[in-house]
């Protein structure tokens, strides 16, 4: 077997098959709903190019228009599903102060006020109507499919011809429905909402019962949209996996006929991967010579390479042009490197910190904790270009806390000379190329690294100095291992073309090759 079948092997991963229409279903079920500020912002950022091919320019209807845009939007909503195990569907509420809330609660009063004055002796039960067909279709809407017997069975007693027939001849009770709903409610509601099920049967009075119903009905709606999203999360990574195919290869096709190379950068970042292999491996084969010692490791492997490849992205410039391939993701790899660098940052501070202070805070993880969550607070949004700003006012809040915890624990406090030896450490930790900021940075880039060439059947020890962020680093190992996975599974046949070619090159350009001979 070749390279390329091995890198083949390597990248290609199995999934369910893919459930018919389930991207348009979950489209319409989320028309309402918003995703996380962070959500919204990577579902905004302009479309990589090969989800919009160029073609000559021609007149489209609107219709076309908007049906090309919803293809785009269901290709972003299944991509965002696939790669974030915690994504949900969120209930849109109206910024507070803005119009549009004030006009929400005004109608939604009026309404309600309405009902309530209909309500009064002698009984109006016009607005009835409008309120049993809401109740009904919300009950309805949080059915499954398999819930055949209850829907009839909900058709059946909210009835609307029915219930018209009852308001006619005085025979309506709106207690009657509510028991009706309530018990529907409670058997399908997930177990959070039981408190609030419960203290429906306590309200009396019908305007604030049916408020409230609607509003318990409105988060079980949410419930099971996002219970279904869970369901249907192995279909929907099968789905995006095919439809970025689809869509790549029809942005190939597009740029080679327009003569271009629609892999340029893809192929860029393959081959510096490749290059820095190479640099290992004539560094193993020098000592191994030096010091006569067996064959060394191979380093240029199929998956060396994509795996030293996807690590480069941890450490990102944000000058160099982001592989084709990587386009939809950009923002997360971008975060992820980030959020690596924020607390490989905070672990050297703690390092620094504790080095300097020594005995009288060695114990103490009380205070570890708090500089810990502190430090991520003060960083929280902060990148590489901006720390050299900010570090002197962290260092004075370290300073701050260290020196009360020293109070709180009847030590001596620091003095001006070891308090300025501190901040000129913290300050100092910041440098790319201070001792211990490198030292944390490799041990984490090497721990991550690890975790992708490892068969994930036993797991990694925490390298030490980082036991304070582990949790920070086993959050961005799964989120970076999830990418990856995804990544590979759309883009691993173009990878492995790349990496044969790059390998085949190599080859014929090694000093023992048929052509470097001739």
């Amino acid at each position: 077997m070749d390279d390329k079948d091995d890198l083949d092997d390597s990248l290609n991963g199995e999934f369910p098959s893919p459930r018919k229409d389930s991207d348009d279903a979950l489209s319409s079920s989320a028309d309402s709903e918003k995703m996380t500020e962070s959500k919204r912002r990577r579902m905004n950022t302009p479309s990589p190019a090969f989800m919009v091919a160029a073609s000559p320019p021609r007149f489209i209807s609107f219709d076309q228009l908007m049906t090309a845009a919803n293809g785009i939007a269901n290709m972003s909503l299944a991509h965002e599903i696939a790669v974030d195990s915690n994504f949900k569907l969120e209930k849109l509420e109206p910024e507070q102060n803005s119009i549009e809330k004030q006009v929400k609660e005004i109608m939604h009063k009026a309404f309600w006020d309405a009902l309530d004055e209909k309500l009064k002796d002698p009984p109006d039960y016009s607005h009835a109507i409008v309120l049993m067909e809401e109740v009904k279709q919300n009950l309805l809407g949080i059915l499954l499919p398999q819930h055949q017997r209850l829907k009839a069975h909900i058709n059946e007693v909210l009835d609307m011809d029915l219930i018209r027939q009852k308001i006619d001849n005085d025979a309506f009770d709106f207690h009657y429905y509510a028991e009706f709903v309530i018990s529907i409610m409670a058997r399908l509601c997930a177990p959070a909402r039981d408190e609030r099920i419960k203290n429906l049967r306590e309200i009396k009075e019908v305007v604030p019962l049916y408020k409230e119903m609607f509003e318990v009905l409105d988060l079980m709606k949410m419930d099971m949209a996002n219970f279904t999203i869970q369901q249907m999360r192995p279909y929907l990574q099968q789905q995006s996996v095919d439809y970025e195919k689809k869509k790549f290869q029809e942005f190939l096709k597009t740029q080679q006929e327009a003569g271009t190379n629609g892999l340029e950068f893809t192929s860029a970042w393959l081959e510096r991967s490749v290059d820095k292999l190479e640099k290992l491996q004539e560094k193993a084969s020098q000592s191994a010579e030096a010091e006569a010692t067996a064959t060394p490791p191979t380093y240029v492997t199929p998956a060396r390479i994509i795996n030293e490849a996807y690590m480069e992205l941890l450490e990102w410039r944000d000058e160099t042009v982001f592989p084709e391939t990587l386009l939809m993701d950009q923002s997360r790899y971008l975060e992820l490197r980030d959020k690596t660098w924020r607390f490989s940052l905070v672990s050297s501070i703690l390092l620094v910190t504790y080095n300097t202070v020594g005995a009288p805070i060695a114990g103490v993880k009380d205070l570890k904790d708090k500089l810990k969550t502190e430090l991520m607070v003060l960083l929280q949004g902060v990148n590489e270009s901006q720390i050299h700003d900010l570090i002197g006012s962290i260092a004075d809040r370290i300073i701050t806390d260290v020196q009360a915890s020293l109070k709180e624990h009847s030590f001596p406090a620091m003095d001006e000379a070891r308090i300025k030896v501190l901040k000129g450490q913290i300050t100092d930790v910041v440098k790319q190329d201070h001792t211990v900021n490198k030292l944390i940075k490799t041990r984490v880039l090497d721990f991550i690294h690890d975790t992708l060439m490892s068969n994930h059947r036993s797991p990694l020890k925490i390298p030490p100095g980082l036991s304070a962020v582990e949790h920070e680093l086993s959050e961005v190992c799964g989120q970076f291992l999830r990418l990856i996975a995804h990544n590979k599974a759309v883009f691993g046949y173009w990878y492995s073309d790349i990496i044969s070619k790059l390998l085949k090159l190599q080859e014929d350009l090694s000093p023992s090759s048929p052509a470097k001979k001739a």
